[in-house]
């Protein structure tokens, strides 16, 4: 019989789970050195926290390895050709605290190794000490200075220069270099969506002629229905996907922190790595877990679109009649400064965070009552047969729409004079 248990005041039985994350991935990837394609999740157990994860409730502190290191400031490269409209100044480096790190997550359109169009952005500034975060989401069409080449929407910068050219174009527009990234294709969006039992989101506006109809209201969605979800595009409007993309982004995160999945990490992290693109390392992922947690509170995240407020449609000067977003540098600016400093506010930990730290320890505490993986050996080689995944009954995610993200309609902005 299951003991039932309340929320615990003390985590020891933590402290007893920290001794194998190390060996547990090294023993794992060197049972699998030629393994291919996608492994279900199922595939590995689930490892322990690094040590300084196994208390939930400390602030975690971050090793040399694993600290981010700011990047240099870059020298702009000249245009290469005409734009269509003035090239504006380069954007003075937005201030930041010594503890805020930048992250930016990205979408692109084609599948591993091409390179696409990157119509998901995602900048999200985490101040890793006071455990606040906020979230800039940058529309694709946004018509922005690529250093090196000419103004062109900012969706472009990735397929023409990779990283480097996104970074310093993030850079120029909005006093930005990011630290770390994660690029995901269609194929690893899905996957998370179906590993994670879906989603339940609510469709304020209905689209009728994609995604198999999806009238308003509230819809369970998989991965390829939520990938619908986040890619319609109608008559251009891509301020309206940023926002649906910027609320499944919520909805996700939420979902991940529930009912220890995190507990799943290093085996999605392992699962996904052969086509997911970051330069963030299972160990920086791991040891931020504590931070995952608090961000779990929904006070703790702001977040902010880069939408009419901030921009016009214009219509391109050409024979292809694009109509892209002309941003207005000053609202811009004020949105990305708000951004930043909305994290520097201390605010006490909201209870939903216990009750996450609680589903964490239970989900740690029970892969160490399952019985061990029995080891084979074929041709002297050990191999494991995996404990099948426990089926488990998901917490309903609740979206509600940030109060700080601006919805408005300004007058047409004209071209950089």
């Amino acid at each position: 019989m299951e003991e039932k248990r309340t929320l615990p005041t003390q985590y020891a039985r933590l402290l007893i789970l920290t001794a194998g994350l190390i060996m547990a991935i090294a023993f794992f990837i060197s049972c699998n050195p030629d393994h291919q394609g996608r492994p279900s999740l199922s595939d590995t157990q689930t490892i322990l926290l690094p040590e300084e994860t196994q208390i939930p409730g400390n602030t975690p502190t971050l090793n040399a390895s694993s600290a981010a290191t700011r990047l240099p400031w870059p020298t702009f490269a000249e245009p290469n050709r005409a734009s269509v409209t003035q090239i504006p100044p380069a954007v003075s480096p937005l201030e930041l605290n010594e503890d805020v790190r930048v992250w930016l997550l990205l979408g692109t359109e084609l599948e591993a190794p091409n390179a696409g169009r990157t119509d998901a952005i995602h900048l999200i500034f985490i101040n890793e000490r006071l455990s606040k975060a906020s979230v800039v989401s940058v529309p694709g069409n946004l018509f922005v200075y690529l250093p090196g080449h000419n103004m062109q929407r900012i969706n472009s910068a990735y397929a023409l220069g990779g990283m480097p050219l996104l970074r310093d174009t993030l850079a120029y527009n909005f006093g930005i270099r990011p630290d770390r990234f994660v690029l995901a294709h269609k194929e690893e969006f899905s996957w998370l969506v179906d590993d994670m039992g879906g989603i339940e989101v609510s469709v304020l506006f209905a689209i009728r002629d994609d995604c198999d109809g999806l009238p308003a209201g509230l819809h369970h969605m998989n991965g390829n229905k939520t990938l619908c979800y986040v890619s319609y595009l109608k008559d251009g409007d891509e301020v309206d996907r940023t926002y649906r993309q910027q609320q499944v982004l919520q909805l996700l995160f939420t979902k991940l922190v529930q009912d220890g999945r995190l507990a799943e990490l290093p085996a999605m992290y392992l699962s996904y790595q052969d086509k997911m693109e970051t330069d963030i390392s299972l160990a920086d992922f791991l040891q931020r877990i504590p931070l995952a947690l608090r961000l779990g509170d929904p006070q703790r995240i702001s977040y902010f679109v880069i939408g009419w407020e901030s921009a016009s449609l214009w219509e391109l000067p050409d024979h292809t009649k694009t109509r892209v977003l002309l941003p207005d540098l000053e609202a811009m600016a004020k949105t990305f400064a708000q951004a930043a400093s909305v994290i520097n506010e201390s605010s006490p930990l909201g209870e939903i965070v216990v009750t996450y730290q609680w589903q964490l320890t239970e989900a740690i505490a029970g892969t160490q009552t399952r019985q061990p993986l029995d080891m084979q050996t074929t041709a002297g080689v050990p191999s494991r047969t995996p404990t099948p995944r426990p089926t488990r009954t998901p917490l309903p995610p609740v979206y509600t729409p940030a109060s700080t993200a601006i919805i408005a309609t300004s007058t047409p902005l004209t071209p950089y004079p």
